[in-house]
């Protein structure tokens, strides 16, 4: 059997370099969805990695740019995840869910995510690939919204308007709010949301 001295000077496992930037990554979120993004050091990422404050900078350079990395990379795996929710969706409702529960978590205080999104040297590239995301958002949404509703173009836009209105209001009210069911907040959106778009259609006809 081997001794705990001898345990201890293997040191930390070698890692194929993709293994250890992705074991990195997984490091710093963990960090900043225990203990907040302010947290998240180099230092502090080493050292519940195992491995040397050096390695880290090796990998990323800075705080800054490790930070950046992992925004990346959280973002292309959620626009990844929202992908295969609305494959999953069945109708126009499941369509709604998907993105409330997408926009409480992008504004949740306590995502890895949500945080980042904050951090000022993210904000630029925030805004441009919320741009792309809002375009194929309303995609989705104008597919969903035919298939389920018949109405003209403007009342639609005036509709999706709305409804993503609330959607985002809703997410703020539960970033702010330690107490709130997700689950319970989540539905109560979504039928508030649907309820709105009812009240809309059914305004638009004619003799209403």
């Amino acid at each position: 059997m081997m001794s705990t001295t001898s345990l201890a000077s293997v040191g930390p496992r070698r890692l194929e370099p993709e293994q250890r930037r992705t074991q990195l990554l997984k490091t710093a979120k963990g960090i900043i969805e225990r203990e907040g993004i302010g947290a998240c050091t180099i230092d502090l990422v080493s050292t519940e990695a195992g491995v040397t404050a050096q390695l880290v900078h090796k990998y990323f350079g800075t705080r800054s740019s490790l930070l950046q990395t992992l925004y990346a990379r959280e973002e292309a795996e959620y626009e990844k995840e929202i992908e295969r929710r609305l494959s999953a969706s069945r109708n126009f409702e499941d369509i709604v869910r998907v993105f409330v529960t997408a926009n409480l978590d992008l504004l949740s205080p306590t995502t890895a995510i949500g945080q980042l999104r904050s951090m000022p040297e993210i904000i630029p590239t925030q805004t441009s690939r919320d741009s792309a995301n809002r375009a194929s958002a309303r995609r989705a949404l104008v597919r969903g919204f035919r298939t389920h509703y018949e109405t003209d173009d403007e009342t639609m836009a005036f509709a999706l308007r709305l409804g993503s209105a609330v959607s985002i209001e809703a997410a703020t009210i539960a970033a702010q709010h330690d107490d709130v069911d997700r689950a319970a907040h989540v539905e109560r959106t979504v039928h508030f949301i649907l309820a709105g778009i009812r009240s809309v259609l059914d305004g638009s006809k004619p003799g209403s």
